[in-house]
């Protein structure tokens, strides 16, 4: 790959990628010891990188390039040849807790959907996204926080499910309005719903209790709810010290159903400003993860 190809990311360091995102995925970071809090950032930083070479290119064929250029340093990474800071932090990772490439190159397939956007045909074009974009994210992690057992698979899967459909819920207008969407085209033909209409542009009508994108918002709020139940459930099946070691999956999950839980409340139509949950806020919910109050 040539010098030209490479993305200004490829200079960055983790600490420093991962400093500016304020991303909800940081939250449990700091119940983790350095080795591992390490580790999770590494996988963080690179899949922050990888999104950056989309949202980031001036062109959809930048944007390959450069994803390209992090599949080819995720392949190094996995014969302990990475040449770049993100690179060798992952490498590290896979070194010490045995992180598998094979999620994070799921990763780069899901992001690469963003290079030309479309909405997705039906459901299982919409599963196979958030699989690749969250669940694959989660399923790296579990080496690192030292469950990595067949029910804390389940439960991660599950759990990225509910995660990205509540961020696609979170993200409606603002994807809209740049051209994105994520509903599956037969669930707005179902709900006679324009595309246009998710970034705030429809019909007073259109936002009403019955009306066609609260239909939508009730169905993508639906669907990530029953993910959070299925995570739930197979969380309650794993062992006190799988459980404790996902501690920081469990704090990211109750700070996402406590966005759901907003998304959905009256009055919140799609068509305000970006839904956020507060500092103070996300630090009482990890307490109450911490304390066992919470799943």
């Amino acid at each position: 790959m040539s010098i030209a190809e490479r993305p200004a990311s490829a200079a960055f360091a983790p600490a420093d990628v991962t400093r500016s995102s304020g991303s909800n995925f940081l939250a449990g970071f700091v119940c983790l010891d350095a080795a591992r809090r390490d580790g999770m950032t590494a996988i963080y930083a690179f899949c922050r990188v990888a999104d950056d070479a989309v949202d980031d290119a001036p062109d959809a064929a930048t944007g390959a390039a450069h994803l390209e250029f992090w599949r080819q340093e995720l392949d190094a990474a996995a014969c302990g040849r990475a040449a770049t800071p993100v690179g060798r932090s992952v490498q590290a990772a896979m070194q010490r807790f045995g992180v598998a490439p094979g999620p994070l190159a799921d990763l780069l397939d899901g992001v690469a959907t963003d290079l030309r956007p479309q909405p997705f045909a039906d459901d299982a074009e919409l599963e196979r996204y958030c699989y690749r974009v969250a669940s694959a994210v989660g399923l790296a992690c579990l080496p690192v926080l030292g469950a990595d057992s067949a029910g804390a698979r389940v439960y991660a899967e599950a759990l990225g499910h509910a995660l990205q459909r509540t961020n696609i819920l979170r993200d409606l207008k603002g994807d809209a309005a740049d051209g994105r969407c994520y509903v599956p085209a037969t669930w707005l033909a179902a709900a006679g719903c324009e595309r246009d209409w998710l970034a705030g542009l429809g019909p007073d009508a259109a936002y009403a209790p019955d009306g066609a994108v609260a239909r939508i918002r009730a169905q993508l709020a639906a669907a990530a709810a029953a993910c959070f139940a299925r995570a739930h459930a197979a969380l309650r099946q794993l062992p006190r010290a799988e459980r404790r070691a996902l501690v920081p999956a469990r704090i990211m999950g109750a700070i996402y159903g406590e966005l759901l839980r907003v998304l959905r409340s009256p009055g919140v139509d799609g068509r305000g400003p970006r839904v956020r949950i507060g500092k103070g806020r996300k630090a009482w919910l990890a307490l109450q993860v911490f304390a066992g109050v919470r799943p």
